[in-house]
Formats: structure tokens, C-alpha cells, sequence
């Protein structure tokens, strides 16, 4: 035992500096944990502070950029040069929230234009914000404002007038009031797709998308004056597209303006960028607006007394109207080809079988195996008889032609009113038949430079030199008298035109375009876009209509329908290929006159065919004219009913055309008021390098 416990003793002795190392191991690792632990703390501290200058920066540039916004969209008298930049801010001190300033930060603001300068398709702003401190910029962000548009509204209005929306109507779009907004009490009411909004109050009974979709107390979105749309004449006439109206002659004179759209080369569409035109009528002081207009009287049974009394009835105004600047458009066979290919237009004067120049419309008919005037077969059984049906000699004749035929009305000057428009045509009748030539109502040789009723007027840069191809199926003297919108055939074109006066309307447009009149627009017929705003390829055709009066849908015989043989709705008709009014363009109405509005004509006056509008089935609306149909925003100076139930007037049934959300017409007018289009951040040792001149030249040359 004591051997044992003596080795033990020998064995313990041996291990024993082990403590020591140990000790030091342990003392060496927790010394190398406090220094990492120290350098840690050091790093933190030092990235935290980094973090917080950064924060300083980014917090320093984008309190500039609204100290910029807040002045573009407050201060009046500021304004942005045409090219590179203004400088806002020039070492500017940084305060925070408590009103302390951010120590060692300063920063520059710029802004100018982005893009095109003129803003003819839109205006931009660029504003840059440098943070920086002694070692140059730490934080360079821009951002990208763009202008608000009105074109973006489906319906605002300046003024609210007495009257509400109701149910079978809808809104399709932003809407704003700078008074209130009214809807009708009756459910479900109308139909807003999108947000409405008004200065005092939004009220009555309606179908939002939602809650959120109402808001009332919003502020003020100012109306646009003439001194901000001074400059859009000059645009207009360093093009070529100004004119001044025809002034009116008691009830007589006045022009009309006429949309082309020109096949240039025959492929059977318009859809070139240069295939849009435009064309000027201007009547005679002794011819009565109403033929221009293909006016003949609203609710009163003016061709009974036609026909009741021929004699007399036809040798008033409105006889005349209705014989001279109505009939059919037939398909015939003029050319001997054995197929009726020939669409002319044939007026209710030259349906008479008894005056030898008009012989050939009986003949042709009788002529004619098949034949359709709009489509309706002409022929069953008996070739002659159809043919007297046909005929307007008699009072019976006469009824059966206008209310068992689709019936067409054109205002003066249409170039298918030939047959009774055109100067000493043909020999005086019993005499001889009219020649080939002469027959063709509204084909390719019946355009007329002066007619019975007025003149066409020259384009003002008219050179001589065609650009007609020898496949355009046009007549070469229609070329002077066509005004071209596109820089093609107009080089100086902006995309503006301007009437001084009030003009007539209508037609099919092709092409981007602001008309502005400083007078009032007679909307006489339909005015659509060549292809529809809705189909492919999109955004093809923008079209804006501003004003400094009113624009009117025309009471007229192509807009609503007419009595033609006794009161009831069965001897009612529409002169027109549609029973609704179709405008394809956002409108700007009264920037001029603080009660303009957007309405239409004698409102409550009939007559009624019960046409339904049916916009939001089953909640239809009966009228008397149909729908507005229109695609593109109404921005009016005072609202106005378009519809009083009752079978009156037109039901709206209009959309934003979803172009008008990233495109609008050239020039169109803007609400003062800039939103937030994009946000950038830029690095600042290449903006250093770049400089902020040659940094601002790249972004308005589109590099």
C-alpha cells in the first residue's frame, strides 16, 4: 500500500505546470474574444454611422426634390427653360424634422424638360437632387414628373348644373366636378366605373367599384383659359391647318368641316399615317344654314305637307331639303358589266318617272335582276312594279319611298348630292337623259369645287404637286381641297388646327390631331376614328376637339329621327346608317365662355322612335336619338342634361379611350398638376464625371 500511494505521489508531481497552461490558454482565448469583440464594436459602429450618413443623403436628396415639386406645381411665375436646365437649389442646407440642420450635407436641385420640349405629345419634368459633402456627390436621385393631362378624364365639368345622372347611364373613367356631383335618387342608379370626385359633395344613389371610389371635398382642378391655349393658332397656321369660318348671313352661310380618310394606295384601308385629311365647305350667305346642316323640321310632320300639298310643299326650304338632299344609295350597273357594282346615290328628286332626265333611274331599275339600296332587295316578282314603288311623282309614292326604303340624308355640298347639287348639269329636261357621268351619285367622279349651295376651299398650302398615286382611287381635283394632317404632305405640321369662328362637323378621322375653334362646333353627323378606338392596332387615331363656345349635337335629320307620313312611331324614321351618335375624341368645352357645355340640341323635342340605349342591361333608357356613343373624355365648362326620360333627347354611353391614360392629342390642354412618373437613382462618381449640362442633354435627345 505505501508502495502504490508513493507512485501516486510520483505520477501527481509529474503533471504539475499543467494548471499553469491552461490558465493561459484560457486567459490568451478570452483576450482574443474582447479584442474581437472591441474590433467588432468598432465596425458596427463604424457602419452604423455609414448607414446614417447614407440615410442623410437619400433624406437631403429627396427633401429637394419636393421642395422642387412643391414649387413647380405652386409657383406661378416659375418656369422651365426649352433646353437644359435651371437650377433650384445651390448648396442648400438640409433641416430635418426638428428644424436642425443635417451637419456636413448640402444639396443642388435641377430641373428641366425631359423628352420633347415642345410637349406636343405630352409634358415631362426631369428634376435631379445631388447630396454631397467635401469628398463631391454622395446621393444623386431624379425623378421623373409627368403633367396631368385632361385628357385623362371621362367626364369633368367646371360648373354643375341643375339635373343628376340616372340608372341606364354609366361613366366609364375618371370623373370630377369643381362644384358638386349629382346622381338620381332611384335604384340602382348609374353606373361609375372608376373614381368620382367634387369640391363640396358627392351624392344621390349610384354603383361605384368600390367605396374608396367616391370623394368628395377634393380640390380644385382649374378650368383652362385662352391665354394658356395662346399659342396653339400660331402651331396651327406655321402648318398650314388655320382658317377662318364663314361667317353666317342672317340664317344663311357658315361652313362645315368634313374628316377624310384617303385610300392613297388602293389597298382598301386607311389606316397610313398619311391617309388623314380634312376638308372645308363654305355656304352661300342666300344658302340657309339648315342645308348645310340637312336640317328639315324636328318634331313638326313636315313631309306629310310635302305630300299633302306637292306643288307648294316642294318649293319650300324644307321641301327642298327633302327632295334634293335626300334619296338612296342603289347598287346599280353603270358601267355595262353585266354586275351591280356601282354604289350611287340617288336623291328623292330624281325618282320621278316622268321627267325624261331622270329616265335612267327607272330603267336601271327595271334593269335589275337584284338590287339594294343599303342592302334591301329592290325585287321580288315583278321588276316594273318595284320600280314605281320607287317612284316619288305622288303623294302615295312618295310616303311608301321614305318609310318603306332606308332613306339617306347629306348636308349642301356632299359630293353624292351631284345629281341636284352640281351647277347646269345636263341638258334641261324632257329633253335627253343624263350621260354615264352624271348619274353617279357619290362615285369617283362627282366631286364638285362649286356647287348650287356654296364652295369647297383650297388648302392654304396647296403647291400643285400631287401626291395622289396612280392607284388612289380618287378624282386629282380633289387634291387642293384636301388639307393633309400629317407631316407626309405637310411638313410643318404640329398637329394643330384652328378655326376662327364657329364651324359645322363630322366625318372619319385618321391621324393625331387637336382641333381648337374659339367659336361653337355643330356636331351635323357622326365623327369616328377610320379604324375603331378599341380594335388592333391601338392608339392609331387621337383626335381632341377644344373649343371657346359650345358644342351641340344638331337636331337635325341624320342625328334624330323625323315623322314622315302622320304622328304615330310607325311613319318615324332615321335618315342615317345608325340610330345613335357615335364621336370618337376627348372634348374641351368653353374656354371662352363660362357657360359653355356639351349638349345636345332642343333636348326634349321629339319626335320618339322609343330607341333604346341600352348601356347597362337590363336598366335601359328609352330615347328619342339613341345613345352617345362616344370613346374619349368630356371636359366641359357647365354640365348639361343630354336626356330627360320621357323618350327625349340621347342617353350617354360613354368610355375613356384607354389611350388617353399614357397618350393624348397633340398640344391638349393640362390641369397645372404633375404626378409622379418614375424615380431613378443615379451613380455619383459617373454623374460627377458626366456633369449635370451634358447629363440633361442626354435625357432631351432621348439618349
Amino acid at each position: 500500500m505505501r508502495t502504490r500511494f508513493r507512485n501516486l505521489r510520483l505520477r501527481l508531481r509529474g503533471r504539475r505546470g499543467s494548471a499553469l497552461m491552461l490558465t493561459m490558454v484560457f486567459t490568451f482565448a478570452m483576450g482574443g474574444l474582447a479584442i474581437s469583440a472591441i474590433y467588432m464594436a468598432g465596425s458596427t459602429s463604424i457602419l452604423s454611422k455609414l448607414y446614417d450618413r447614407e440615410r442623410d443623403y437619400r433624406y437631403a436628396a429627396e427633401w429637394a426634390l419636393a421642395i422642387g415639386k412643391s414649387r413647380l406645381m405652386t409657383d406661378t411665375a416659375f418656369a422651365l427653360p426649352d433646353s437644359l436646365y435651371v437650377q433650384i437649389l445651390n448648396g442648400s442646407t438640409v433641416v430635418d424634422a426638428g428644424g436642425q440642420a443635417v451637419p456636413r450635407v448640402r444639396v443642388d436641385l435641377y430641373a428641366g424638360v425631359g423628352g420633347n420640349s415642345t410637349g406636343q405629345y405630352g409634358r415631362f419634368v426631369e428634376m435631379v437632387a445631388v447630396a454631397y459633402d467635401n469628398g463631391g456627390a454622395r446621393h444623386v436621385r431624379r425623378l421623373q414628373l409627368q403633367a396631368e393631362n385632361f385628357a385623362r378624364f371621362a367626364m369633368f365639368t367646371d360648373q354643375w348644373s341643375p339635373g343628376c345622372y340616372t340608372t341606364g347611364e354609366i361613366v366609364r373613367g375618371r370623373a370630377h366636378s369643381n362644384q358638386n356631383w349629382q346622381s338620381c335618387a332611384g335604384a340602382p342608379g348609374p353606373v361609375y366605373t372608376d373614381t368620382v370626385s367634387a369640391v363640396t359633395t358627392v351624392t344621390g344613389t349610384a354603383q361605384y367599384p368600390s367605396a374608396g371610389h367616391r370623394y368628395p371635398s377634393a380640390p380644385v382642378i382649374p378650368f383652362p383659359t385662352v391665354s394658356k391655349l395662346s399659342w396653339m393658332p400660331g402651331f396651327a397656321a406655321s402648318g398650314n391647318l388655320s382658317l377662318v369660318a364663314n361667317g353666317f348671313s342672317g340664317s344663311g352661310g357658315g361652313s362645315r368641316m368634313e374628316f377624310v380618310a384617303v385610300d392613297l394606295d388602293n389597298d382598301g384601308t386607311v389606316t397610313g399615317p398619311a391617309e388623314g385629311y380634312f376638308r372645308v365647305f363654305d355656304a352661300l350667305a342666300a344658302t340657309d344654314t339648315s342645308r348645310l346642316r340637312a336640317s328639315w323640321g324636328g318634331n313638326t310632320n313636315q313631309v306629310n305637307t310635302i305630300i299633302a300639298n306637292p306643288g307648294v310643299g316642294q318649293n319650300t326650304l324644307w321641301g327642298r331639303i327633302i327632295r334634293e338632299q335626300c334619296g338612296l344609295n342603289y347598287v346599280m350597273d353603270l358601267q355595262g358589266s353585266g354586275v351591280p357594282d356601282d354604289t350611287v346615290f340617288v336623291p328623292i328628286a330624281a325618282h320621278d318617272s316622268s321627267n325624261a332626265r331622270y329616265s335612267w333611274v327607272s330603267d336601271s331599275l327595271r334593269a335589275m335582276v337584284n338590287g339594294s339600296p343599303g342592302g334591301r332587295a329592290l325585287f321580288v316578282n315583278n321588276a316594273a312594279a318595284n320600280a314605281r314603288a320607287h317612284d316619288a311623282t305622288t303623294s302615295t309614292r312618295l310616303a311608301n319611298l321614305m318609310i318603306n326604303n332606308p332613306v339617306r340624308c347629306y348636308p349642301a355640298g356632299d359630293p353624292k348630292l351631284m345629281l341636284t347639287d352640281r351647277p347646269g348639269i345636263g341638258p334641261a329636261a324632257p329633253s335627253d337623259t343624263l350621260r354615264d357621268e352624271w348619274k353617279r351619285g357619290g362615285s369617283d367622279t362627282t366631286f364638285t369645287e362649286v356647287t348650287k349651295t356654296g364652295s369647297w376651299r383650297s388648302w392654304t398650302g396647296w403647291s400643285g404637286t400631287s401626291f395622289f398615286t396612280g392607284a388612289t382611287p380618287r378624282q386629282a381635283i380633289e387634291e387642293e381641297f384636301l388639307w393633309p394632317i400629317h407631316r407626309t404632305q405637310n411638313l410643318s405640321s404640329q398637329g394643330v388646327i384652328f378655326v376662327n369662328g364657329s364651324i359645322y362637323l363630322g366625318g372619319l378621322f385618321r391621324g393625331r390631331a387637336t382641333l381648337y375653334v374659339s367659336g361653337d362646333v355643330d356636331m351635323i353627323d357622326d365623327l369616328t376614328y377610320a379604324t375603331n378606338p378599341a380594335s388592333l392596332p391601338i392608339c392609331q387615331n387621337l383626335l381632341g376637339i377644344v373649343t371657346g363656345g359650345n358644342i351641340w349635337i344638331a337636331d337635325n335629320a341624320i342625328n334624330r329621327p323625323r315623322r314622315v307620313n302622320g304622328t304615330g312611331t310607325a311613319n318615324t324614321r332615321f335618315f342615317d346608317a345608325d340610330q345613335d351618335f357615335f364621336l370618337h375624341a376627348v372634348t374641351l368645352v368653353g374656354v371662352s365662355n363660362t357657360t359653355a357645355t356639351f349638349g345636345v340640341e332642343n333636348l326634349s323635342v321629339g319626335p320618339s322612335t322609343g330607341r333604346l340605349c341600352t348601356p347597362v342591361p337590363p336598366n335601359s333608357a328609352q330615347t328619342s336619338g339613341g345613345c352617345i356613343n362616344q370613346a374619349g373624355g368630356v371636359i366641359q365648362r357647365k354640365i348639361s342634361a343630354t336626356f330627360a326620360g320621357g323618350y327625349t333627347g340621347f342617353a350617354e354611353n360613354r368610355v375613356k379611350d384607354a389611350c388617353l391614360d399614357v397618350d393624348s392629342p397633340p398640344f391638349f390642354p393640362l390641369t397645372g398638376r404633375y404626378l409622379d412618373n418614375e424615380f431613378f437613382e443615379l451613380d455619383p462618381a459617373q454623374f460627377n464625371s458626366t456633369g449635370v449640362a451634358q447629363y440633361y442633354r442626354r435625357l432631351q435627345s432621348g439618349t
